[in-house]
């Protein structure tokens, strides 16, 4: 009786490892449903895609593409064949798989439990270098590879992932929250077919930079850099009445523009003389009398010069801002320093923008430097109107000198212009900070910042049949030791048309050594160069390729609405489709470079790939 029991007990043992390997094996079939193996049990996810970004055109700068990877299980294959089987497996997947029969049998004797064959952007593919032989071995796995357009200096703006998907910086980092996919799909095999959850995508951004002006003046930027001999440059330009980006190129291998600083010199004299109007420090009819040097405080060995001494005379407000005269604008900023006090002065300048954030919506902005009013020295007052002694980012000089285009609004700039999610398109509004100067201040300004390019020191900024308002400005290189005489940056702001603006660009060249330095030679003529480009003035429009421009995507499972919007994406003209339903097959093939035409077979039946 006893031997009886043991041997039902043996049996009952024996049948619950059968069915123990059975469902480990039926979770490797899962991805094959071929006839010759009728049942099929398992799970396969279907990954969550990061939405797109584009342009304020709808061209795509970064986009999350699916990639299909192979791999061998190194544990089943150890466990459940013979040694004969085993190199004939391995023989196999040399062959498919280009892999050398070494490598396979080094990782087959390791600790390692799977070993990836390969990776293909299509199920087909893959496949197709699966054999019955190999079938049970191997597993694929769909993952995405996030591609991006990084030219022209968009890598900083757009930003990256890490190898895991996470963002690391830039706009997918402020934005991640929009653009994460929110839950994987699935595809359940039972043993009577299959049943596919679609999975939750992250929503798509829309950009204000246009990738067109982000090219211009991107290599405008690189070709005054390099004629200027200088150590690099930036150049932002908004749309003047939103504050949204247009275009934002910096030369170096970091994004100095957001996290660096530099002295902003005289392109600041707008904001102070604008200040002092408002606070009534100084009135219109003022005059000011420069005989090229000043000493601001009696008994401290500092004195400030104009440029190279040259001796403006008496000087309205006016002509002060036209002539760039450093003279008036320190005895200015003692008539605002007399008026508002140490602590108001302070306030009123950190109203501005300076010593805090622009508040644009790029990680790791830098506050700028702009001393506590406790910290000031007794020059402090007379230095901080000519832009020296305090430090800023280009984000912050361009949002407070928007003001004068702008009306006297202080607009913050931002790169989104829109989100599409599955509700449609949700337009992002500019965000306004206040008002700065008053609209009535800004129509005094306008004039004398027109005149700064018809005839002061801005007249290399000038286009013919263009209205255009601005301010030079050429800053010393402060160092350990104090300003250094022989570097500079070369500064030059303005906006244009006059009459309705709708551009403002501010350009830092640094440390230019060609000869030339000041702002007015060497900024203002890069930012003549970009007018009559964005005007079209003996300019040749160059095609935008695109992140997928050499290459063309799969299409398998997309809808006719969906193909569409390939073709509008790549500028493809002609679509030619056969049949209706879901994308079956297609040309260019995937991977293919483009043609100037697509052409699709439609239909219904199994296109889930894996």
């Amino acid at each position: 009786m006893r031997n009886l029991t043991n041997r039902v007990f043996l049996l009952y043992i024996i049948l619950v490892l059968c069915v123990a390997v059975f469902a480990v094996r039926a979770g490797y079939f899962s991805l094959f449903t071929e006839p010759d193996i009728p049942v099929v049990v398992g799970i396969n996810r279907i990954p969550s895609l990061r939405g797109s970004i584009y342009d304020s055109d709808g061209k795509l700068l970064a986009s999350d593409s699916i990639i299909y990877e192979a791999w061998l299980d190194l544990g089943y294959l150890r466990l459940s064949t013979s040694t004969e089987q085993i190199e004939k497996v391995l023989r196999n997947i040399e062959i498919a798989f280009g892999i050398s029969y070494q490598s396979l049998e080094e990782n087959l004797h390791g600790t390692r439990s799977f070993m990836l064959l390969g990776t293909s952007p299509t199920n087909e593919e893959m496949m197709r270098k699966i054999t019955p032989l190999t079938k049970r071995y191997i597993s694929l796995e769909m993952q995405r590879e996030r591609l991006t357009f990084k030219e022209y200096g968009l890598d900083r703006i757009i930003g990256s992932l890490d190898k895991g998907g996470e963002p690391l910086n830039g706009l997918e980092l402020q934005y991640d929250e929009i653009l994460s996919g929110k839950k994987d799909g699935l595809i359940r095999r039972t043993l009577t077919g299959a049943k596919r959850e679609e999975p939750t995508n992250g929503s798509d951004i829309y950009l204000s930079i246009d990738i067109d002006l982000q090219r211009m003046v991107y290599e405008e930027l690189k070709k005054t850099v390099e004629k200027n001999m200088a150590d690099g440059g930036l150049a932002i330009l908004l749309d003047s009445k939103t504050g949204k980006v247009l275009s934002y190129a910096g030369t170096y291998n970091w994004d100095l523009g957001l996290m660096g600083i530099f002295e902003p010199g005289s392109t600041i004299k707008p904001l102070i003389y604008s200040l002092a109007l408002t606070v009534g420090a100084i009135n219109e009819e003022m005059t000011f009398s420069c005989d090229g040097r000043i000493q601001p405080v009696p008994g401290l060995n500092i004195v400030i010069r104009d440029v190279e001494g040259e001796r403006h005379g008496v000087q309205t407000f006016r002509e002060a801002i036209i002539n760039s005269c450093n003279v008036a604008t320190v005895q200015v900023g003692g008539k605002i320093f007399n008026t508002l006090g140490r602590n108001e002065m302070y306030t009123a300048l950190e109203k501005i923008g300076f010593g805090r954030l622009s508040g644009v919506d790029l990680p790791g902005e830098t506050p700028g430097i702009f001393p506590q009013a406790s910290t000031w020295s007794l020059i402090s007052p007379y230095q901080f109107p000519i832009g020296q002694g305090l430090g800023v980012n280009i984000f912050q000089m361009v949002k407070a000198l928007n003001v004068f285009p702008a009306g006297g609004q202080f607009i913050v700039p931002t790169f989104l212009k829109a989100i599409r999610n599955e509700d449609g398109f949700v337009n992002v509004p500019k965000k306004v900070d206040g008002i700065l100067f008053s609209p009535e201040l800004v129509a005094t300004m306008l004039p004398v910042l027109e005149s700064v390019v018809l005839n002061g020191t801005g007249t290399l900024a000038q286009v013919d049949g263009v209205r255009i308002a601005g301010k030079t400005g050429t800053a010393q290189k402060a160092g350990l030791g104090g300003y250094n005489e022989e570097t500079y940056y070369a500064l030059f702001y303005g906006f244009f048309p006059v009459e309705n603006p709708s551009y403002t660009l501010y350009i830092m060249i640094d440390t230019p050594k060609a000869g030339v330095y000041y702002g007015g030679s060497v900024a203002a003529p890069m930012f003549a160069s970009i007018v009559k480009k964005i005007y079209g003035i003996d300019v040749e429009k160059e095609k935008y390729e695109g992140i997928f421009g050499w290459k063309m995507p799969d299409l398998t499972g997309y809808t006719l609405i969906d193909v569409n919007e390939v073709r509008e994406i790549y500028g493809i003209d002609k679509l030619i489709v056969h049949g209706a339903g879901k994308v079956m097959r297609q040309f260019p093939e995937s991977g293919h470079p483009l043609e100037d035409y697509i052409e699709v077979w439609l239909g219904v039946g199994e296109t889930d790939g894996i």
